[in-house]
């Protein structure tokens, strides 16, 4: 809990520092494909709840980072779409994000201890979250 907890940390004041983002919008922008996702599912793909997901699309989009378009079969539901904006802000993000971890956390351990957490962490992910997806830990 405490090595999350420094590392978090150190993420989200460099999100904001660099970005003006907080880790929370971090999460939600790099939850959103680059075809877009359905508000309703954007919520189980992220840490927050339904209405928090919501009221952060809005903020988003007030700052031009996504769009809300209505779904025409749902008269409720709304595609969340990345703007030209959004995705280039992201993609400073995601380096940023990688940069804190590795300089945090992962420049701390060896390949072969890399290896091996990414193995246990790939045996307890949630289902969805294996890891598998990844060829290599860093």
């Amino acid at each position: 809990m405490e090595i999350h907890q420094r590392v978090l940390g150190e993420i989200a004041r460099a999100l904001d520092e660099r970005h003006r983002l907080s880790v929370s919008e971090f999460d939600t922008l790099v939850n959103i494909p680059l075809d877009g996702v359905r508000l309703k599912d954007l919520g189980s793909r992220t840490v927050l709840t339904q209405s928090a997901v919501s009221r952060m699309c809005d903020r988003l989009a007030r700052r031009g980072l996504v769009t809300r378009t209505p779904v025409p079969e749902d008269q409720r539901g709304a595609l969340v779409r990345l703007t030209d904006e959004g995705r280039e802000l992201l993609r400073a993000a995601v380096r940023t994000n990688a940069e804190v971890v590795e300089r945090t956390f992962a420049a701390r351990l060896g390949d072969a201890d890399l290896v091996a957490l990414h193995t246990i962490l790939g045996r307890v992910a949630p289902e969805g979250g294996t890891g598998e997806e990844c060829d290599t830990p860093r």
